[in-house]
C-alpha cells in the first residue's frame, strides 16, 4: 500500500476533499497540519510553493482537483468509462468555477468594492449555480454524476463548509437535493468516522487574520489591535487630540495600502494593466509626496514630530507594500526613509527584526 502525505494547513477548505477520499477508502495516510509559523520555512520545498500537497511514497504532487481525481481513481470513485469521468469532472470543474467566484468576493480587501460585490453574488451568482447544482442533484437521485457515488460528490460534501464559511451561510438549506448529496455522503461510515476524529479546525473572529490574543481572548482588525497596543507602549498621543492626529495618518496609510491592493489582487489580466497606469502615475505619487511633506515639517516622524505608532505602523507594513507593487517606495523619498531608519533604530524593533521568522514578503 502507498505511503500517503497529506500537507496543509489546520484548516478544512482545499484539503478536506483529500482526507475524504484517503478516509472513504480506508487508505491510512498521514495528516500533516502546518501551522502558519512553519509554513515559511516549508514552502520552498512544496510545488508551485503552495498547499494542499499530496504526498505518494515520497513524491510530493499539487493541485487539489488533480489529487482528487487521483484518489479517486485508488478508492473507486472514478468513473466506469470515459463518458462517466466525463460527467464527473464537468460536475467537479463547476463546483471549482463556483467556489472561485465566491472567494473573489470573500478575500477582496477594498471594504466598499466587496460590498459592491456582495450584491451580484448573493443575487444572481450564488443562487443560479446552486438552483443548476441542484437540479443535476435531482436528474441523478441524490448524486452529482452518473446516478451513483462517485468523487463528484465527496468533493461537494468535504468543500462545503469551506462555501459556508466564505458566504457565512447555509448553502444547501434551501436546496433539498444537494442536502440529500451531503446526506449521502455524510453517511458512509469510513467519513462519518473522519468527521468524527478530525482535529478541530482554526477558529478566528470574523473568519480572518491577524488576530491579537490577550489573556485568552481574541480579536481581530489590525488597526485597532495596532491602537490598542499603542496605548500599552505609550505611542498613542498624550490626549485625545494626539490621538486624533495619529489616526488621521495611520487612516490615510491604510487607504494607500487599500488602493494598491484593490490593484494588485485584481484578477483580470486587461482590467489590471489599466489600473497599474493610474496607480503608478497617480495614486503613489500622491500619497508618497504628501507622506513626505507631512514627514519633513515634523523632523523625521509622520505626526506631532515625535514617535507615535504611525510612524511604527508605516515602517511594519513597507515591506508588504514594496511587495504588492514591486518596488522600493522610499527610494525618492527621503523623509519617509528617516522615519523608517528611526523606527528600524529602535534596540526592541532590531531584536525582532534579527530572530523573525523568514517570509516571503
Amino acid at each position: 500500500m502507498p505511503d500517503y502525505k497529506v500537507y496543509y494547513f489546520n484548516v478544512k477548505a482545499l484539503g478536506e476533499p483529500l482526507r475524504f477520499l484517503l478516509s472513504y477508502g480506508n487508505l491510512p495516510f498521514d495528516d500533516v497540519r502546518i501551522t502558519r509559523e512553519e509554513w515559511p520555512a516549508l514552502k520552498p520545498t512544496m510545488p508551485m510553493g503552495q498547499m494542499p500537497v499530496l504526498e505518494v511514497d515520497g513524491k510530493k504532487v499539487h493541485q487539489s482537483v488533480a489529487m482528487s481525481r487521483y484518489l479517486a481513481n485508488q478508492v473507486g470513485l472514478a468513473g466506469a468509462d470515459d463518458w462517466e469521468n466525463l460527467m464527473i469532472d464537468t460536475v467537479v470543474d463547476t463546483v471549482n468555477d463556483f467556489r472561485l467566484k465566491i472567494a473573489v468576493v470573500s478575500y477582496e480587501p477594498d471594504d466598499e468594492i466587496k460590498e459592491k460585490k456582495l450584491v451580484t453574488l448573493n443575487n444572481e451568482v450564488i443562487p443560479f449555480y446552486l438552483e443548476k447544482l441542484d437540479d443535476i442533484a435531482r436528474d441523478n437521485n441524490g448524486y452529482l454524476a452518473n446516478s451513483k457515488l462517485s468523487w463528484a460528490d465527496i468533493y461537494f460534501t468535504a468543500i462545503l463548509d469551506y462555501l459556508n464559511y466564505m458566504t457565512k451561510s447555509d448553502l444547501v438549506a434551501n436546496h433539498p437535493y444537494l442536502q440529500r448529496v451531503v446526506d449521502n455522503v455524510t453517511s458512509i461510515e469510513s467519513i462519518r468516522s473522519w468527521i468524527d476524529k478530525r482535529p478541530k479546525t482554526e477558529t478566528m473572529p470574523m473568519g480572518q487574520m491577524p488576530v491579537l490574543e490577550v489573556d485568552g481572548k481574541r480579536v481581530h482588525q489590525s488597526l485597532a489591535m495596532c491602537r490598542y497596543v499603542a496605548k500599552q507602549i505609550n505611542l498613542a498621543g498624550d490626549n485625545p487630540l494626539e490621538a486624533l492626529q495619529i489616526d488621521a495618518i495611520v487612516d490615510t496609510i491604510n487607504d494607500f495600502r487599500l488602493k494598491i491592493a484593490i490593484v494588485a489582487y485584481e484578477p483580470d489580466d486587461m482590467v489590471k494593466e489599466k489600473k497599474m497606469v493610474t496607480l503608478n502615475n497617480e495614486v503613489i505619487p500622491f500619497y508618497l509626496t504628501k507622506l513626505n511633506v507631512i514627514a519633513k515639517e515634523n523632523n523625521g516622524h509622520l505626526v506631532l514630530g515625535k514617535p507615535t505608532w504611525a510612524d511604527v505602523y508605516f515602517a511594519g507594513i513597507l515591506d508588504y507594500l514594496n511587495y504588492l507593487t514591486k518596488t522600493n517606495l522610499l527610494e525618492n523619498f527621503p523623509n519617509l526613509q528617516e522615519v523608517v531608519q528611526k523606527v528600524l533604530d529602535n534596540e526592541n524593533v532590531k531584536a525582532y527584526i534579527a530572530k523573525r521568522p523568514i517570509t516571503e514578503v
